[in-house]
């Protein structure tokens, strides 16, 4: 019996192995080919790797320490590779003090270290097996095939246009990090296939023939639920959809361009935002809104947003106005159920603990404060008398979500009087023109808003200290494409955050703090959680993760994939 997939294999769960691993549904912390957490000597000037003993490559080579030191100078090496820059930086040296014991030596004081080896979703560094890569002349040319694997499966065959992947379960699963740790995976084949179009996916898993699929549409599951009774998805009732993905949708300003550079109009334009049509029009209902510059997921709702909700309810613009708005999860709830759906669970815990209310005369106040006029046809002006156009950019293609919501926030901007144009661009155009800062707004994805799977969040919100500020027409280094010029409260922020250990209660503490300084400035507007809209098919397996079964993230592409595998019921059928 096999597990049919719709997906694309990136680095693929089904062959690739990492030292650790942080679930963004639990924060557990998952030690695989570790056997400890990393540890650190008083300083953090240097960090011991334990790794698991008993763990072997599938062509019979045991997995070792020297495969570890070699993967990390091996990346040193070749600048090409990804985290190069950052090991060279950071690592004095490495060397092993037995085949299962690693130090690496810091050049300065760095308690997240273990981050480039930990992986959230699909990113880390995968391990290297040294007796393969040690004879490569141009590591960086080596698309290493056949690939040799230190998970509980190898590829067995492919289609060459890429069409689909076929992994077949070692014979010794045994001896890899998977089988340690949650026994024998039950599929013998696990196949990933491509299924570009909706439709296609919906009549092959109707059919049986796809256990999983991978971005299913809120059209397609009405379909998908109508024809096939096996499918689940991870709510039984609506919203139906995982929202606890590693990544929020945004609309960002570029800080620097007149007027976006003063708060009152960026205010303004976040007040003139009705989130339950966006709601309603970009997300059919299915996403968890976000007040705060942070990904709304479940643990996050915990350590973040319920803590701070209080705040949010208090929180006053420098005219006094309160600009919070509780109650629109109730609201969301209301209009599914107006929709004929069941909802299940607390509005809160689904749709998010509140968003910013939609106040045209609170926008209007501010704008005409900072000189801004309208005319009698209820067009606004620039101070200077020039009409006030906005253009924002877009991607095409590649993330529909934030297509649509670009669009639909011109639509209200100019329902609230802006002349706004939508530019969208393709992956590449869109991603350079992101960098450099060229654009007035943006609608994007990530950056300050990504998830680490754990209370620490230094490692992604250092791009905001001033010190890395990056100009407009300069590529930045970090995240900071919005150009925001933190005040100096918040770089002391980043600077205490920085020298405390990532498993220091303090940091929260901290992160709060820098969060309430970034929603008073409102340098980007948060909007909503990513979504990851899969169905899986329970007529050949079971017990995939789900809201009332919450084990791990169910998204079949990630590296965690593989430890989903062990957990799986075959039921049976034929």
């Amino acid at each position: 019996m096999d597990s049919r997939i719709n997906s694309f294999p990136r680095c693929s769960p089904c062959i690739t192995d990492g030292l650790w691993y942080v679930d963004p549904q639990t924060g557990e912390l998952i030690k695989a080919l570790a056997s400890e957490p990393p540890i650190y000597n008083d300083d953090f000037t240097q960090m011991t790797i334990k790794l698991r003993e008993g763990i072997y490559w599938s062509d019979g080579i045991q997995f070792t320490a020297d495969d570890v030191v070699f993967t990390i100078k091996n990346i040193m090496s070749n600048p090409g590779f990804k985290d190069s820059a950052s090991y060279k930086q950071y690592v004095k040296n490495i060397y092993k003090t037995d085949d299962f014991t690693v130090v690496v030596e810091l050049t300065k004081p760095y308690p997240r270290f273990h981050d480039f080896l930990t992986s959230l979703s699909f990113g880390t560094t995968w391990m290297q097996p040294k007796h393969i890569w040690e004879k490569i002349e141009d590591p960086l040319s080596y698309n290493f095939y056949p690939p040799v694997s230190l998970t509980p499966y190898v590829l067995d065959s492919y289609d060459t246009q890429g069409y689909w992947f076929l992994y077949k379960k070692r014979d010794d699963w045994q001896r890899t990090s998977v089988g340690q740790l949650y026994g024998e995976p039950k599929p013998k084949y696990i196949i990933f296939v491509g299924y570009p179009e909706v439709d296609r996916k919906v009549m092959a898993q109707s059919r049986h023939e796809l256990d999983i699929i991978f971005d299913l549409t809120p059209e397609g599951w009405e379909v998908l639920r109508k024809r096939n009774e096996y499918s689940v998805v991870w709510y039984k009732d609506f919203p139906w959809a995982w929202m606890d993905d590693t990544n929020a949708r945004y609309i960002g300003f570029n800080n620097e361009k007149y007027p976006f550079n003063l708060k009152d109009v960026r205010w303004a334009l976040t007040l003139a935002i009705n989130m339950e049509e966006i709601v309603q029009n970009v997300y059919n209902g299915i996403t968890r809104v976000t007040p705060l510059p942070t990904c709304p997921t479940s643990y996050y709702m915990d350590v973040y947003y319920k803590p701070l909700e209080s705040w949010l309810e208090s929180f006053t613009l420098n005219d006094g106005f309160k600009p919070y708005d509780t109650n629109i999860a109730e609201r969301i709830k209301n209009y599914a159920i107006q929709q004929g759906y069941i909802v299940s669970g607390e509005p809160e815990d689904i749709w998010g603990i509140g968003w910013w209310k939609y106040d045209p005369t609170e926008a209007e106040k501010l704008l005409l404060k900072n000189g801004f006029s309208k005319d009698k046809n209820g067009k606004w002006h620039l101070p200077n008398g020039e009409t006030w156009k906005i253009s924002i950019l877009a991607p095409s293609g590649v993330e529909p979500d934030s297509t649509r919501l670009g669009f639909s926030v011109a639509d209200q901007w100019r329902k609230f009087g802006i002349e706004v144009n939508v530019e969208t661009g393709e992956s590449g155009i869109f991603s350079t023109r992101r960098t450099i800062g060229d654009f007035d707004v943006i609608s994007a994805w990530g950056n300050m808003l990504g998830a680490l799977g754990k209370p620490d969040l230094w490692s992604r919100l250092q791009h905001y200290h001033s010190q890395f500020y990056t100009p407009s027409g300069k590529a930045t280094t970090g995240y900071n494409d919005i150009r925001w010029k933190a005040p100096e409260e918040a770089d002391k922020l980043i600077d205490e955050m920085a020298s405390l250990s990532p498993d220091d209660p303090e940091l929260v503490e901290l992160t709060k703090e820098f969060f309430k300084i970034v929603v008073d400035e409102m340098p980007l507007i948060p909007i909503a959680i990513n979504k990851k809209f899969n169905a899986n098919d329970n007529y050949y397996w079971t017990n995939y993760p789900s809201a009332d079964n919450p084990y791990m993230a169910p998204v079949s592409w990630w590296g965690e994939a593989k430890f989903m595998y062990p957990r799986l019921e075959p039921t049976g059928r034929k």
